[in-house]
């Protein structure tokens, strides 16, 4: 009888709705310059099975074009994507604002603030219409490549050519601050025409130095400023309406927190890769005049143009000066 038993209950069991153990089923479009082959590809496979645990499957899909995959998710040929912050930004304001200039100057406060963002009582504001950001990763710090040792000043910039993303509102700002002369790019020519002379100086992250070969541009001649302009980040985005499991968003967001130690050791990684013959250290006085302008073009593009999110940078100034109390913005509370 208990055998009788034991079946007859294994027999119940496999007869029960298997809704509880589905998975939904989504595209996930992924901008990587080296594809399915390239570091933010891996990165994601290790989310792709983390998600699973969270009732996603998501499937894959490369993209090595940063503008396709942005409007292949606009116009729901993807579920989801994963972009840069800056590209990021017309989906996600706050998330855009992530890669400002000069708000997260150190990885220790980059950490701080998607801690501060990954929190369940800042959900609220990772919404945005139909869209939600889903998970912040960090790239690596943002650097000034030069072909010249001698450009190593604000005033140094004056006048000469640097490689622009066309779509980044911000970076455009900042080369008619300093009065240089700004050449439209986008991330698939920025290295190119650093590399062949067309242009003076141009920014990246670390990674930049071998996978894009900057080293070429810099030659003998140049260098990279040892001062970040900015944080890269990585951000994922979905569109709340499209059948997520309840709570998915915010237990994504906590995966992609779990994550920055990976990525962050990768950035860290890239730096140390450069030979110290490239790297060019300013002068604290320089480090507080550049403090000065981004905190200006900051205020200028929140203000003004409306690209940066106030609620951010307030969060970013407040983590800055918990770090730091004795920096000048600390007591003018300007952002």
């Amino acid at each position: 009888m208990r055998l009788k038993t034991i079946i007859t209950t294994l027999a119940l069991v496999c007869t029960l709705p298997t809704a509880s153990f589905a998975q939904v089923e989504k595209s996930l479009c992924i901008y990587d310059p080296a594809g399915k082959d390239g570091a933010l590809f891996g990165v994601m496979k290790e989310y792709q099975l983390e998600a699973l645990n969270l009732g996603v499957k998501f499937k894959l899909v490369p993209q090595t074009n940063e503008k396709t995959a942005a409007d292949e998710f606009r116009a729901k040929q993807c579920d989801a994507v994963l972009i840069t912050g800056t590209r990021a930004r017309p989906f996600h304001k706050l998330g855009g604002t992530f890669e400002a200039m000069g708000a997260l100057p150190t990885y220790k406060l980059l950490r701080k603030a998607i801690k501060a963002f990954s929190k369940k009582k800042a959900a609220g504001f990772m919404k945005n219409g139909e869209y939600e950001n889903a998970g912040i990763f960090p790239a690596g710090a943002v650097y000034l490549f030069v072909r010249d040792k001698n450009i190593n000043s604000v005033e140094a910039l004056a006048g000469k050519r640097l490689a622009t993303l066309t779509f980044d509102e911000a970076a455009k700002t900042m080369v008619d601050k300093v009065g240089a002369s700004m050449v439209a790019a986008d991330i698939s020519t920025f290295h190119s025409m650093f590399n062949n002379g067309a242009v003076d100086a141009c920014y990246s992250p670390a990674f930049g130095y071998q996978a894009l070969e900057l080293f070429k541009g810099i030659g003998g001649t140049g260098g990279v400023i040892r001062y970040p302009l900015a944080q890269m980040t990585m951000q994922l985005l979905i569109r709340t309406a499209d059948g997520y499991p309840e709570g998915f968003a915010q237990k994504s967001r906590k995966l992609a927190y779990k994550a920055r130690k990976k990525s962050i050791k990768m950035a860290k990684k890239a730096e140390k890769s450069i030979p110290d013959k490239h790297w060019i250290d300013i002068s604290d006085e320089d480090k507080a005049r550049y403090d000065d302008m981004f905190q200006k073009v900051r205020i200028e593009l929140r203000d003004t143009q409306k690209v940066y999110d106030g609620t951010a940078l307030q969060v970013f100034r407040q983590i800055r000066c918990k770090a730091n109390p004795l920096r000048p913005e600390c007591e003018l509370k300007q952002e």
